[in-house]
């Protein structure tokens, strides 16, 4: 079980830091990931009990609805439960006054008795199979089993490597007895006490400041979890029922009950839900038996099924359901673990999936409660791994398995460092390039580009009309491709881009420029290079005021293997006739509305399907669902539709995914209620700068996708 008010340093859809365009190395250096929750996630979320108390809930309205089905009953809890404190090679303890004159403890060494004083060490050591006692320089005795009684005073019993003295209350033990043997070549040192009561008062696993109902709830659950513990027998490892930590409970003996202010509220709980007179306490069944009364921190949202929080081989039991658990995100409760934050390396992704290196992860498999059911990652030679989402909690070491989708802003200092930063995401390594012109009055080749690129497995830079620009050169540097294709004529990509490749290591051999007559007769050429007989293809405006169609189809299209045809708002121009009988094209997508393809020229096309929306949009949500069916959920692009910052989105043509357009600000509705109703897809990245995309669209994001 969790530990609450003792220790909550530590803490689906997390953050996924991209590479800059000067990576040194494939795959981003380190991962933001982020998240909600504390725990495993099964049964009764603590903080959410604390929140259902606020709301006017007692305890047993919160334990049935943590606990589906149950009731709430007596049950004999008057039984010595037996808790184990440590395991260590050495022990030492004293006896400490619980009052005036008291102070005293009988040791008894296999029976053989003992008197100590109040403050009196004695120490306790393993030899052999038998525990060695001294106090005062002198030996006591040595045998199988030490046992230690006391009455009106404080057993100060320290764990190893603590000194008497740390703290005034803690690691002292008001109830019952202690004993000691040697199991495993450790002393395991045991408090036997009474469960009724005794037990609980120690139990340290909430704040004693929280509301009654909570307090009481979280009794009852530690009393049910205790007698189930104790109805299974002692463990022979540890000589225990139960441990003191958070491998069973919390239990910090009288520590608990001595905290200064509302430690007596604890105590009430307890006894509230206790009857003295029978020696029983309430407890928790499912059919008229006692459940497993598991427990933990906080949620996202939603508690887990037992099957998702253990993992596939525990078997489903009906009390343990996925149920709601909003109030764990409550403002009110001050839930520290509601949202964190945990930065990981790339040794540490790399580990976590056994793979060379990770370039990107999808979390969207995710469990009733909304925890990440299983992982995919990937490395930069494309390899992939699945693992668990228990594993890729444990293994990354996060506090809980609500972890939210990526969405991140994938940008550099311009639209040329952007195209690179986009293809490190998309292609981190390979060959080949492709590159076409990122000056506005030349966009309209690279409309084409997208589907070529991903066709060829690469990224898709952007240069001007004289050169490569300096984030493209340390780009090419850092890839040092032997292929580059140029899309578009010598006015759009001029004899200085191919000098620069060629300084920068791609040979003259390795360079082909592709470009026609004109914008139509150049995405023949470039679909032409595709290779092979396209059945489908897409086909949009060429034509000034209505490019961005067709660069919202780039991605999926190339997703599917189809380019992208060009066509006026009046006609099918000659060299995307030609085109479509080359490639055998039998189906045709028309991307826009009759603004930008009339009906005319739709009905010269193969088997035309207008797909459009209102706006440009709402026209990118269109292609959105007709490709989506096709095409890979792990990750979704969102760009700026706005004309000035059209380069980013055309970058993102390469990497065959969907592409939904915003303006700067806010986030379209349609964009988002789009985002909202698509819970599979595993990341969300926004592509340019604050300028293209503001912060306040990105937080917007988040909000819609929960990450």
């Amino acid at each position: 079980m969790r530990r609450l008010g003792m220790s909550l340093l530590l803490a689906p859809v997390l953050a996924l830091l991209l590479p800059s365009a000067v990576a040194q190395a494939a795959g981003p250096s380190t991962f933001l990931i982020t998240g909600s929750g504390f725990g495993h996630g099964v049964g009764m979320s603590q903080y959410g009990a604390y929140g259902m108390a606020l709301d006017g809930n007692n305890a047993t309205q919160i334990l049935q609805h943590y606990y589906t089905g149950t009731t709430i009953s007596p049950a004999n809890d008057n039984v010595p439960l037996r808790v184990n404190l440590f395991a260590s090679n050495t022990a030492q303890f004293r006896g400490e006054p619980a009052i005036p004159g008291a102070g005293g403890v009988d040791v008894a060494v296999d029976g053989v008795h003992t008197t100590g004083q109040a403050f009196q060490v004695f120490n306790l050591a393993v030899s052999g199979t038998k525990v060695a006692v001294t106090s005062n320089n002198a030996a006591v005795g040595t045998g199988d089993l030490v046992t230690v009684g006391w009455a009106f005073t404080l057993l100060n019993v320290p764990g190893p490597g603590q000194p008497f003295d740390d703290d005034p209350r803690a690691h002292r033990y008001l109830y019952g007895s202690l004993d000691v043997a040697v199991v495993g070549g450790q002393l395991q040192v045991v408090n036997q006490v009474r469960l009724h009561q005794d037990y609980l008062k120690g139990i340290a696993e909430v704040p004693s400041s929280w509301p009654a109902a909570t307090l009481q709830a979280q009794v009852d659950a530690a009393r049910t979890y205790a007698l189930r513990k104790y109805a299974a027998g002692v463990r022979p490892d540890c000589r225990c029922h139960v441990t003191d930590d958070t491998r069973d409970q919390v239990f910090a003996g009288w520590s608990k009950e001595a905290e200064p202010t509302y430690g007596q509220n604890w105590v009430q709980a307890v006894a509230a839900t206790s009857d003295d007179n029978n020696g029983t306490g309430q407890a928790i069944l499912s059919a008229g038996a006692l459940i497993s009364a598991n427990y933990f921190s906080s949620s996202g949202g939603r508690t887990e099924n037992n099957e998702d929080g253990f993992g596939p081989g525990a078997t489903p039991l009906p009390y343990l359901r996925s149920v709601d658990d909003h109030w764990s995100l409550d403002p009110r409760v001050k839930n520290p673990m509601a949202s964190w934050t945990r930065t990981k390396s790339q040794g540490e992704m790399a580990f976590a999936f056994n793979l060379p290196d990770v370039t990107s992860y999808d979390i969207s498999d995710r469990s009733a409660g909304g925890s990440v059911r299983s992982a995919v990652g990937t490395a930069s030679n494309s390899a992939t791994a699945t693992i668990s989402g228990a594993s890729f909690r444990s293994r990354l070491n996060l506090p809980g398995g609500w972890v939210r989708k990526p969405v991140v802003r994938v940008a550099g200092a311009d639209r040329y460092a952007t195209s690179a930063a986009i293809g490190d995401l998309g292609v981190p390594s390979g060959d080949t390039v492709v590159i076409a012109s990122g000056e506005t009055a030349h966009l309209v080749d690279g409309l084409v580009a997208g589907p070529l690129a991903h066709a060829k497995a690469a990224p898709l830079l952007l240069a001007t009309a004289t050169g490569l620009p300096a984030p493209i050169i340390t780009e090419i540097d850092r890839r040092k491709p032997s292929k580059a294709i140029l899309v578009g004529g010598a006015g759009a990509l001029g004899p200085g881009v191919k000098s620069d490749l060629q300084a920068h290591g791609v040979p003259a051999s390795g360079i082909t420029q592709l470009a026609g007559t004109d914008r139509y007769d150049t995405a023949r050429v470039v679909a032409a290079a595709m290779g092979g007989t396209r059945p489908n293809v897409v086909i949009a405006s060429g034509e000034p005021g209505h490019l961005v169609d067709a660069l919202t189809a780039g991605g999926p299209a190339g997703a599917v293997g189809q380019p992208v045809l060009l066509v006026t708002l009046g006609a099918v121009p000659a060299p995307t006739k030609q085109a479509l009988t080359e490639l055998s094209t039998t189906k045709t997508a028309v991307v826009g509305g009759v603004s930008s393809v009339s009906d005319a020229t739709m009905a010269q096309l193969p088997s035309p399907t207008r797909v459009a929306g209102n706006t440009r949009y709402t026209t990118a949500l269109k292609v959105s669902d007709y490709f989506f069916a096709n095409i890979p959920k792990d990750a979704v692009f969102i760009a700026s539709g706005a004309d000035a910052n059209l380069s980013d989105a055309l970058a993102g043509g390469a990497l065959g995914r969907i592409m939904i357009l915003t303006t700067p600000s806010p986030l379209q509705p349609d964009s988002e209620f789009w985002l909202r109703g698509n819970p599979e897809i595993g990341a969300f990245y926004v592509l340019g700068g604050t300028g293209a995309v503001a912060d306040s669209t990105l937080a917007q994001i988040r909000t819609s996708v929960g990450g």
